[in-house]
């Protein structure tokens, strides 16, 4: 049996009661649990929505109103979401008396919208120009589409999207609008009043309508980016103090 001198025995007791310290405080020490990367999104991205209002026309209406016959005809717009429709009747009397005084013809607008709204204004031909104007507006505003931003995976889906509601009513768009165009004869003198066949007019149609277009915002975008390496859940933590303890101390010299 070895004999150990003095200053032996209290390294051998030092290393051992270290040893002990370590091994209880390894058995005692709870490692944090890692932290778990946010799941990835479902590749929601964020389209702005721009609406401006534009103007649209129609062919002009070039025909030829009878005083018993009343011109009708039926007119209909492609565009959805209408705001207004201006009707702009005009005409010359082709048949009056004393330089354009007397005589004078009357012309009146019917317009029917496809929700059956009537809408009509008359008006008589003006003393010596003989001239005649109707200047009638219906007001649609089936809709109005908001500016709030739509939330899709791609720009299909959000165009897609922007031809529904709210963005989009197409409740008169390719509607039927009912215009009838009638002339009362001005003449009172038999006559005159069966020379006076009717009227020639031009009809104008113009309206204005709200037009919406997608605008990517990337600033916006919550997609998560697959590329990224997850955070590593040890990167911040530290060595727990026993592990520090051990590995400084001279414990190799008893090997």
């Amino acid at each position: 049996m070895i004999s150990l001198k003095k200053n032996d025995k209290i390294i051998v007791v030092v290393a051992i009661a270290v040893i002990l310290t370590a091994s209880i405080g390894i058995a005692l020490y709870t490692s944090p649990k890692p932290t778990t990367p946010p799941p990835p999104s479902s590749g929601e991205k964020t389209f702005d929505v721009i609406r401006t209002e534009r103007n649209g026309s129609l062919n002009t209406i070039s025909e030829f109103s009878a005083k018993k016959t009343p011109y009708e005809t039926v007119v209909n717009i492609s565009e959805g979401n209408l705001k207004t429709i201006t009707f702009n009747l005009s005409w010359i009397d082709d048949r009056t008396t004393f330089f354009g005084r007397r005589g004078l013809d009357t012309l009146s607008l019917e317009v029917i919208t496809p929700d059956q709204q009537v809408y009509d204004a008359s008006n008589i031909s003006a003393a010596k120009t003989k001239e005649g104007h109707i200047l009638l507006t219906v007001p649609v505003d089936t809709i109005r589409p908001p500016e709030t931003p739509i939330k899709a995976n791609d720009i299909q889906s959000a165009q897609a999207k922007l031809l529904q509601k709210p963005y989009y009513d197409d409740t008169w768009t390719g509607k039927d609008i009912k215009i009838t165009v009638s002339v009362h004869i001005g003449e009172l003198r038999i006559l005159k009043k069966i020379r006076d066949k009717g009227n020639d007019f031009d009809l104008k149609i113009s309206y204005q309508y709200y037009n919406c277009i997608l605008k990517k915002d990337t600033t916006k975008d919550t997609g998560f980016d697959n590329d990224t390496p997850p955070e590593d859940p040890w990167a911040n933590q530290e060595i727990p103090p026993y592990m520090s303890m051990i590995i400084s101390t001279g414990c190799g010299r008893f090997v």
